[in-house]
Protein backbone atom coordinates (compact mmCIF):
# COMPACT_ATOMS: atom_id res chain seq x y z
CA UNK A 1 0.00 0.00 0.00
CA UNK A 2 1.53 3.37 -0.54
CA UNK A 3 1.19 5.27 2.30
CA UNK A 4 1.82 8.58 0.81
CA UNK A 5 -1.71 8.57 -1.44
CA UNK A 6 -3.98 7.24 1.67
CA UNK A 7 -2.89 9.95 4.10
CA UNK A 8 -5.61 12.61 4.28
CA UNK A 9 -4.45 16.01 5.86
CA UNK A 10 -6.49 18.99 6.88
CA UNK A 11 -4.12 21.96 7.70
CA UNK A 12 -4.99 26.12 8.80
CA UNK A 13 -3.09 28.84 10.01
CA UNK A 14 -4.15 30.89 13.13
CA UNK A 15 -2.67 34.11 13.47
CA UNK A 16 -3.20 36.07 17.16
CA UNK A 17 -2.41 39.51 18.11
CA UNK A 18 -2.27 40.42 21.87
CA UNK A 19 -3.73 36.84 22.82
CA UNK A 20 -7.04 37.39 20.16
CA UNK A 21 -7.18 35.47 17.08
CA UNK A 22 -7.54 37.75 13.86
CA UNK A 23 -7.76 35.25 11.28
CA UNK A 24 -7.39 32.11 10.36
CA UNK A 25 -6.18 30.77 6.55
CA UNK A 26 -6.67 26.86 5.45
CA UNK A 27 -3.16 25.04 3.44
CA UNK A 28 -2.49 23.29 0.68
CA UNK A 29 -0.41 20.31 1.99
CA UNK A 30 2.29 19.99 -0.89
CA UNK A 31 3.25 16.74 -2.56
CA UNK A 32 6.25 17.01 -0.65
CA UNK A 33 4.55 17.60 2.70
CA UNK A 34 2.67 14.06 1.98
CA UNK A 35 6.23 12.51 0.94
CA UNK A 36 7.54 14.34 4.17
CA UNK A 37 5.08 12.85 6.70
CA UNK A 38 5.46 9.68 5.25
CA UNK A 39 9.06 9.52 5.26
CA UNK A 40 8.56 10.60 9.20
CA UNK A 41 6.06 7.93 10.04
CA UNK A 42 8.08 5.27 8.41
CA UNK A 43 11.42 6.28 10.35
CA UNK A 44 13.36 7.65 7.56
CA UNK A 45 13.12 10.90 8.74
CA UNK A 46 14.74 12.36 12.00
CA UNK A 47 14.28 15.95 12.14
CA UNK A 48 11.26 17.00 14.24
CA UNK A 49 11.99 20.46 13.88
CA UNK A 50 10.08 23.29 11.87
CA UNK A 51 10.77 26.52 10.51
CA UNK A 52 7.28 29.12 9.42
CA UNK A 53 8.03 31.52 7.48
CA UNK A 54 6.12 34.07 6.01
CA UNK A 55 6.09 36.01 2.29
CA UNK A 56 4.61 38.86 0.04
CA UNK A 57 3.64 35.81 -2.81
CA UNK A 58 -0.27 35.98 -4.14
CA UNK A 59 -0.25 33.59 -6.54
CA UNK A 60 -2.35 30.66 -5.43
CA UNK A 61 -0.82 27.70 -3.73
CA UNK A 62 -0.37 23.92 -5.38
CA UNK A 63 0.48 20.70 -4.19
CA UNK A 64 3.66 21.31 -6.47
CA UNK A 65 4.93 24.37 -4.93
CA UNK A 66 8.64 24.13 -3.45
CA UNK A 67 8.63 27.44 -1.71
CA UNK A 68 7.36 30.78 -1.01
CA UNK A 69 5.96 33.23 -4.19
CA UNK A 70 8.34 35.77 -2.72
CA UNK A 71 9.73 34.76 1.65
CA UNK A 72 10.47 37.70 4.08
CA UNK A 73 10.57 35.90 7.13
CA UNK A 74 11.11 32.57 8.50
CA UNK A 75 11.13 31.59 12.61
CA UNK A 76 11.19 28.16 14.58
CA UNK A 77 8.57 26.67 15.74
CA UNK A 78 8.88 27.31 19.18
CA UNK A 79 6.27 24.41 20.85
CA UNK A 80 4.91 21.26 19.17
CA UNK A 81 2.19 19.42 20.90
CA UNK A 82 -0.21 16.29 19.72
CA UNK A 83 -3.78 17.04 19.32
CA UNK A 84 -6.19 13.91 19.82
CA UNK A 85 -10.09 15.16 20.03
CA UNK A 86 -12.95 12.49 20.08
CA UNK A 87 -16.27 14.25 19.19
CA UNK A 88 -19.36 14.08 21.79
CA UNK A 89 -21.77 13.73 18.48
CA UNK A 90 -20.35 11.37 16.38
CA UNK A 91 -17.69 9.53 18.58
CA UNK A 92 -15.02 9.76 15.87
CA UNK A 93 -11.55 10.55 17.41
CA UNK A 94 -9.14 13.01 14.85
CA UNK A 95 -5.02 12.68 15.40
CA UNK A 96 -3.28 15.94 14.68
CA UNK A 97 -0.54 18.25 15.85
CA UNK A 98 -0.08 22.08 16.88
CA UNK A 99 2.69 23.85 16.01
CA UNK A 100 3.45 27.02 17.17
CA UNK A 101 6.03 30.17 16.57
CA UNK A 102 6.07 33.76 17.40
CA UNK A 103 7.19 36.68 14.63
CA UNK A 104 8.83 39.09 16.69
CA UNK A 105 8.43 42.74 17.19
CA UNK A 106 11.51 43.98 14.78
CA UNK A 107 9.69 42.34 11.98
CA UNK A 108 7.16 43.98 9.69
CA UNK A 109 5.31 44.07 6.96
CA UNK A 110 2.59 42.69 4.54
CA UNK A 111 1.90 38.72 5.18
CA UNK A 112 0.22 37.20 2.18
CA UNK A 113 1.19 33.69 2.31
CA UNK A 114 2.70 31.28 5.03
CA UNK A 115 4.23 28.34 4.87
CA UNK A 116 5.81 24.97 7.40
CA UNK A 117 9.53 24.00 6.56
CA UNK A 118 11.33 21.32 7.88
CA UNK A 119 14.40 23.19 9.48
CA UNK A 120 17.45 23.09 8.59
CA UNK A 121 21.26 24.59 9.38
CA UNK A 122 23.02 26.30 6.79
CA UNK A 123 26.45 25.73 6.35
CA UNK A 124 29.12 27.65 4.53
CA UNK A 125 28.57 25.26 1.09
CA UNK A 126 24.55 25.82 1.29
CA UNK A 127 23.43 27.52 -1.95
CA UNK A 128 19.38 27.73 -0.77
CA UNK A 129 17.24 30.24 -1.29
CA UNK A 130 18.42 33.36 0.54
CA UNK A 131 17.50 37.23 0.90
CA UNK A 132 20.12 39.55 -0.65
CA UNK A 133 18.11 42.85 0.74
CA UNK A 134 15.03 44.04 1.86
CA UNK A 135 15.92 47.85 1.22
CA UNK A 136 15.22 48.53 4.85
CA UNK A 137 18.34 50.80 5.30
CA UNK A 138 19.68 53.78 2.95
CA UNK A 139 22.98 54.70 4.81
CA UNK A 140 24.24 51.39 3.10
CA UNK A 141 23.32 52.03 -0.39
CA UNK A 142 25.42 54.59 -2.45
CA UNK A 143 24.97 56.36 -5.45
CA UNK A 144 28.34 56.44 -8.21
CA UNK A 145 29.37 59.47 -6.00
CA UNK A 146 29.32 57.78 -2.27
CA UNK A 147 25.60 59.83 -1.35
CA UNK A 148 23.09 57.45 0.57
CA UNK A 149 19.51 57.31 -0.07
CA UNK A 150 17.13 58.57 2.31
CA UNK A 151 14.69 55.87 2.53
CA UNK A 152 10.44 56.17 1.91
CA UNK A 153 7.73 54.52 3.75
CA UNK A 154 4.63 56.09 1.24
CA UNK A 155 3.02 53.93 0.07
CA UNK A 156 3.04 51.11 2.02
CA UNK A 157 5.74 48.56 1.73
CA UNK A 158 4.89 44.66 1.54
CA UNK A 159 7.97 44.31 3.46
CA UNK A 160 9.33 46.02 6.30
CA UNK A 161 8.36 49.76 7.08
CA UNK A 162 10.63 51.41 3.87
CA UNK A 163 11.35 51.03 0.35
CA UNK A 164 14.45 52.56 -1.06
CA UNK A 165 13.64 55.13 -4.15
CA UNK A 166 15.55 55.04 -7.24
CA UNK A 167 14.59 58.21 -9.71
CA UNK A 168 16.78 58.08 -13.08
CA UNK A 169 15.50 61.15 -15.79
CA UNK A 170 14.94 60.49 -19.13
CA UNK A 171 17.10 58.42 -21.30
CA UNK A 172 19.38 57.63 -18.54
CA UNK A 173 19.85 55.48 -15.53
CA UNK A 174 20.23 55.68 -11.58
CA UNK A 175 21.74 53.20 -9.39
CA UNK A 176 22.86 52.50 -5.71
CA UNK A 177 24.98 50.33 -4.49
CA UNK A 178 25.67 48.20 -1.27
CA UNK A 179 29.19 46.61 -0.33
CA UNK A 180 28.64 42.57 0.30
CA UNK A 181 30.03 38.79 0.31
CA UNK A 182 28.47 36.58 -2.39
CA UNK A 183 29.42 33.44 -3.72
CA UNK A 184 27.45 32.98 -6.53
CA UNK A 185 29.14 29.53 -7.47
CA UNK A 186 26.66 27.30 -5.93
CA UNK A 187 23.90 28.89 -8.40
CA UNK A 188 23.41 27.06 -11.62
CA UNK A 189 21.71 28.72 -14.36
CA UNK A 190 18.52 27.29 -13.77
CA UNK A 191 17.85 28.73 -10.07
CA UNK A 192 16.48 32.31 -9.94
CA UNK A 193 16.38 35.73 -9.32
CA UNK A 194 13.07 38.03 -7.74
CA UNK A 195 12.44 40.91 -7.09
CA UNK A 196 10.04 43.12 -5.64
CA UNK A 197 8.99 46.80 -6.20
CA UNK A 198 6.71 49.61 -6.66
CA UNK A 199 6.32 51.15 -10.32
CA UNK A 200 5.63 54.67 -9.85
CA UNK A 201 4.93 55.78 -13.36
CA UNK A 202 4.69 53.72 -17.21
CA UNK A 203 8.03 55.62 -18.22
CA UNK A 204 10.04 52.58 -17.01
CA UNK A 205 12.56 50.69 -19.05
CA UNK A 206 13.99 48.12 -16.90
CA UNK A 207 15.34 47.55 -13.16
CA UNK A 208 19.02 46.26 -13.64
CA UNK A 209 21.25 44.03 -10.95
CA UNK A 210 25.00 44.23 -11.29
CA UNK A 211 26.70 41.75 -8.69
CA UNK A 212 30.46 42.91 -8.94
CA UNK A 213 34.00 41.13 -8.59
CA UNK A 214 35.85 44.19 -9.38
CA UNK A 215 34.82 47.55 -10.60
CA UNK A 216 35.05 46.54 -14.41
CA UNK A 217 34.14 43.05 -13.92
CA UNK A 218 30.18 42.33 -12.97
CA UNK A 219 27.07 40.07 -13.95
CA UNK A 220 23.77 42.16 -14.83
CA UNK A 221 20.41 41.06 -15.08
CA UNK A 222 17.30 43.18 -16.39
CA UNK A 223 13.86 42.81 -15.24
CA UNK A 224 11.71 45.09 -17.48
CA UNK A 225 9.54 47.96 -17.08
CA UNK A 226 5.02 47.41 -17.23
CA UNK A 227 2.74 49.65 -18.88
CA UNK A 228 0.91 49.86 -15.50
CA UNK A 229 2.02 51.46 -12.42
CA UNK A 230 1.99 49.55 -8.34
CA UNK A 231 3.22 46.69 -6.99
CA UNK A 232 5.19 44.16 -9.03
CA UNK A 233 7.34 40.77 -7.54
CA UNK A 234 8.86 39.32 -10.64
CA UNK A 235 11.19 36.54 -10.89
CA UNK A 236 14.50 35.46 -13.79
CA UNK A 237 16.14 32.85 -14.24
CA UNK A 238 19.85 33.20 -13.44
CA UNK A 239 20.89 32.20 -16.66
CA UNK A 240 20.21 35.72 -17.41
CA UNK A 241 22.05 36.98 -14.90
CA UNK A 242 25.37 34.82 -16.08
CA UNK A 243 24.94 35.67 -19.64
CA UNK A 244 27.57 38.28 -21.18
CA UNK A 245 24.58 40.60 -23.05
CA UNK A 246 24.37 42.84 -20.20
CA UNK A 247 27.54 42.34 -18.03
CA UNK A 248 31.26 43.07 -18.34
CA UNK A 249 34.82 42.28 -18.37
CA UNK A 250 35.10 38.55 -16.54
CA UNK A 251 33.40 38.43 -13.20
CA UNK A 252 34.08 36.00 -10.44
CA UNK A 253 31.33 34.06 -9.14
CA UNK A 254 33.12 32.60 -6.01
CA UNK A 255 33.88 36.55 -4.85
CA UNK A 256 31.30 38.79 -5.58
CA UNK A 257 31.85 42.14 -3.19
CA UNK A 258 29.04 44.56 -4.41
CA UNK A 259 25.62 44.46 -5.21
CA UNK A 260 23.79 47.06 -7.92
CA UNK A 261 20.11 48.11 -8.14
CA UNK A 262 19.50 50.38 -10.77
CA UNK A 263 16.93 51.93 -12.91
CA UNK A 264 16.90 53.26 -16.55
CA UNK A 265 14.30 55.27 -18.18
CA UNK A 266 12.30 55.46 -21.13
CA UNK A 267 12.76 58.86 -23.48
CA UNK A 268 9.28 59.46 -22.49
CA UNK A 269 10.09 60.89 -19.25
CA UNK A 270 11.97 60.28 -15.49
CA UNK A 271 10.94 56.70 -14.10
CA UNK A 272 10.52 56.41 -10.18
CA UNK A 273 10.85 52.90 -8.72
CA UNK A 274 10.61 51.89 -4.79
CA UNK A 275 12.88 48.88 -4.62
CA UNK A 276 11.09 46.26 -1.77
CA UNK A 277 13.06 43.08 -1.93
CA UNK A 278 16.08 41.12 -3.35
CA UNK A 279 16.65 37.49 -3.13
CA UNK A 280 18.29 34.30 -4.97
CA UNK A 281 16.00 30.79 -5.10
CA UNK A 282 17.65 27.78 -4.91
CA UNK A 283 15.09 25.94 -7.92
CA UNK A 284 17.30 23.30 -9.46
CA UNK A 285 19.03 21.16 -6.47
CA UNK A 286 15.57 20.78 -4.69
CA UNK A 287 15.60 18.27 -1.60
CA UNK A 288 12.35 16.72 -0.27
CA UNK A 289 13.67 16.39 3.46
CA UNK A 290 14.02 20.19 3.92
CA UNK A 291 11.03 21.84 0.98
CA UNK A 292 7.96 23.15 1.57
CA UNK A 293 5.43 21.04 3.81
CA UNK A 294 2.51 23.41 3.68
CA UNK A 295 1.05 26.50 1.92
CA UNK A 296 -1.22 29.01 2.39
CA UNK A 297 -2.60 32.25 0.64
CA UNK A 298 -4.77 34.52 2.42
CA UNK A 299 -8.00 35.54 1.08
CA UNK A 300 -6.83 38.95 3.14
CA UNK A 301 -3.65 40.10 3.57
CA UNK A 302 -2.44 40.50 7.05
CA UNK A 303 -0.45 43.53 8.50
CA UNK A 304 2.33 42.93 10.86
CA UNK A 305 3.29 46.10 12.50
CA UNK A 306 6.49 46.88 13.74
CA UNK A 307 6.78 47.21 17.63
CA UNK A 308 4.24 44.34 18.00
CA UNK A 309 4.24 40.60 18.39
CA UNK A 310 2.14 37.96 16.61
CA UNK A 311 1.57 34.73 17.48
CA UNK A 312 1.32 31.79 14.99
CA UNK A 313 -0.52 28.23 14.90
CA UNK A 314 -0.34 25.64 12.63
CA UNK A 315 -2.94 22.96 13.06
CA UNK A 316 -2.56 19.60 11.10
CA UNK A 317 -4.96 17.15 11.31
CA UNK A 318 -4.62 13.34 9.88
CA UNK A 319 -6.62 10.73 9.49
CA UNK A 320 -5.67 6.99 7.73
Amino acid sequence: MDMENNINAKGEYIFYQDGIEISRSKNILTKYGKRYITEYLSGQSSNPLKDIAIGIGSTAATVNDTQLGFEYYKTRVSLSSPDIQTSALTGLTTYGVVYKATLPPEVSGIINEIGLYPSVTLGSTDYSSRSISNFESGQYWLDDSGLSVSTVSSPTPLIGTYYIPITATSSSSKKYSYDLNLDLSGYSANDSMTIAYNQNDTNLDYIFVRAYSSVSDYYEIRFAGDLSIGTKIKSLTLNNLYSSTYGSGTPDNTSITRVSVGVKAKSSGSSTVLMDGLRINDEDSFRSDYGLISRSVLSSPITKSLGRQMDIEYRLGLTF
